[in-house]
């Protein structure tokens, strides 16, 4: 069974749009249908003007309502109440029009279940992505897209970072077994109190300079180190079962023409090499850490 590519839910059988989110669903079935790329209209990173509309996300806080409350306000068995119950944290419950989230939110209220809205266009910003920088003393002097910014301890509101999963789109015509798989990724995602843009920092195409532990994990690690302060991190994407789209390309930078060289396809089909489509589940990281900094933002408002 597939999942939504927008937010990663598994999707009812024989449906043409996600059951949660709204959005419409790509066929199943079908020779190549689980490595079919993501229709634009489907992706899950659109631009914000068109998620401007009245599209609103329901976030529901998991430590906020009992049991009983969540399984007869959501409608699920009490086995997979008790699943979300122990995973804990914050719930992407639905995507709503304004009218529709308005009347889920006063719905949910009847059984105790609190959710708050969040548009979904603050969800969808673009970020400002990072092509490299050096790190100092509870500062990290970064070079983006955009030109060079500072981050400083104090300066964030929350750390997002998650593992990315990424494939090769195996065409119809590859009739061999696939035995080679890029190598999985990590991104963070800085979010800054004074701007609404995520900085995002790509393992693998981040240019660190000299690391003492030679590795860009670690390197990354330290980094956030340094200028999360108190800022909390959140680390739940990796819980989420992976939402594939054809992977954009990589910022300008020396790592980067090195990695665009090395995702050439290792298959070869009838003695012609070919070149593979990666996918990623990027999309789905930026999306889910969006949201999370617009709670976040909210807040740190109210508290």
């Amino acid at each position: 069974m597939a999942n939504c590519p927008t937010c990663g839910r598994p999707r009812a059988a024989s449906r043409a749009a996600c059951l949660y989110c709204g959005e419409p669903l790509p066929p199943e079935g079908g020779e190549g249908a689980a490595h079919a790329p993501v229709p634009a209209a489907v992706a899950p990173e659109r631009p914000v003007e068109r998620a401007a509309g009245d599209r609103w996300l329901l976030i529901l806080d998991l430590a906020q309502a009992s049991e009983d409350a969540l399984a007869r306000g959501l409608a699920i068995p009490p086995y997979d109440v008790g699943l979300l119950v122990r995973r804990g944290g914050l719930h992407l419950h639905r995507i709503l029009g304004s009218g529709a989230a308005e009347d889920e939110v006063r719905r949910l209220g009847t059984f105790g279940v609190a959710a708050l809205r969040v548009p979904e266009a603050e969800a969808r910003r673009r970020p400002l992505r990072t092509l490299g920088g050096e790190r100092g003393e509870a500062t990290l002097a970064l070079r983006t897209e955009e030109g060079p910014i500072v981050v400083r301890r104090g300066d964030l509101l929350l750390v997002v970072a998650g593992p990315i999963t990424r494939e090769y789109q195996i065409s119809s015509k590859q009739r061999r077994v696939a035995t080679a798989r890029p190598d999985e990724g990590y991104r963070v995602h800085l979010h800054r109190r004074e701007d609404p843009r995520p900085v995002e920092i790509d393992a693998a195409t981040v240019e660190l300079g000299f690391t003492v532990t030679g590795s860009a994990r670690l390197e990354l690690d330290t980094w956030i180190a340094v200028v999360a302060g108190d800022a909390p991190r959140d680390d739940g994407f990796r819980r989420l079962p992976p939402a594939l789209a054809p992977a954009e390309p990589e910022p300008k930078g020396v790592l980067s023409a090195v990695g665009s060289l090395a995702v050439s396809s290792p298959f070869a089909a009838g003695g012609r090499h070919e070149r593979a489509v990666v996918l990623d589940n990027v999309d789905q990281f930026r999306f889910y850490s969006g949201w999370r900094a617009a709670v976040e933002r909210r807040r740190a408002r109210v508290y």
